[in-house]
């Protein structure tokens, strides 16, 4: 299987925990009021739009520098790529409001469902400099914690979890 097949399943995850900041919490708070919609879907909300803000190029720079994924991952790789689009979906009561995953928790009084967006990147739509995909295995541990510090950060959320998927390329049998 070649690189360019395996990238349509090959994928980056951004799980976004909760607001951090009062400020943010307020915000999304006074949004579910306004709009009539659960804190979950608020937060949701913000998140889509800062994930919509981060896939357009902008000339305007900001004042870290990074003003779109294309840029962010740029600088965590270390070598140019574009980033051309997202997807977003949630993972449903797999994490608690404090990030751990539910499983982790043994004491189960303790485990509070968490709705948590999560931005999902496939290598298709994260291209190198010739416009072929990326290996996401790129991404490894060490630019993982550098984008989770990162997404931290810029959305400001009180934790996020970033992972890959990839599909190991079947061996070739004579």
């Amino acid at each position: 299987m070649s690189y360019q097949n395996q990238s349509d399943s090959d994928h980056l995850s951004i799980i976004v925990g909760p607001p951090g900041p009062d400020n943010i919490i307020d915000s999304v708070h006074n949004f579910a009021a306004e709009h009539n919609i659960s804190l979950d879907d608020a937060w949701t909300a913000y998140v889509k739009f800062k994930a919509d803000k981060f896939i357009k190029p902008n000339d305007i720079p900001n004042d870290i520098g990074l003003t779109d994924f294309s840029e962010m991952f740029t600088d965590v790789l270390g070598k140019y790529v574009r980033v051309s689009e997202y997807f977003l979906t949630h993972y449903v009561h797999s994490f608690s409001t404090n990030g751990k995953l539910l499983t982790q928790i043994k004491d189960v009084s303790e485990r509070q469902p968490y709705l948590a967006p999560a931005i999902i990147f496939h290598a298709k739509n994260i291209l190198d400099v010739r416009g072929k995909p990326i290996n996401i295995r790129q991404f490894d541990k060490l630019k993982r914690e550098m984008l989770q510090t990162l997404m931290i950060f810029l959305m400001t959320a009180s934790w996020i979890h970033v992972s890959i998927s990839f599909e190991y390329e079947k061996a070739k049998t004579k």
